[in-house]
C-alpha cells in the first residue's frame, strides 16, 4: 500500500508526496480499516511490523516446479 501511495499519488502529481505524507496517509487507511489505533506512528522501521489482515492468505504456496512440467495444477502444458 505504500508503494502504490507513494508512486500513484495524488492523481496528477503523481510521486510528489514527502516521505512522512506518504506515511501519514498510509497510518490513516490503516487506522480508518482497524488495522492499527488512532495514536499509532508509522515510519520505515514500524510499517514491517504491521500485522496486515490477510498476512497468512495474501498467496498459496507453490509446490516446486520442475522444467517440463505445468507451473500451476491443471494449467495447460507448453507446447512441443
Amino acid at each position: 500500500m505504500r508503494n502504490y501511495i507513494n508512486r500513484g499519488m495524488p492523481i496528477g502529481k503523481e510521486g510528489t508526496l514527502q516521505p512522512d505524507e506518504v506515511y501519514a496517509l498510509t497510518a490513516f487507511l490503516l487506522y480508518k480499516n482497524g488495522v492499527i489505533h488512532e495514536d499509532d506512528v508509522l515510519d520505515a522501521r514500524s510499517v514491517p511490523e504491521v500485522a496486515m489482515p490477510n498476512r497468512n492468505g495474501f498467496a498459496m504456496p507453490l509446490e516446486e516446479w520442475k522444467p517440463g512440467s505445468p507451473r500451476l495444477q491443471n494449467y495447460p502444458k507448453p507446447p512441443q
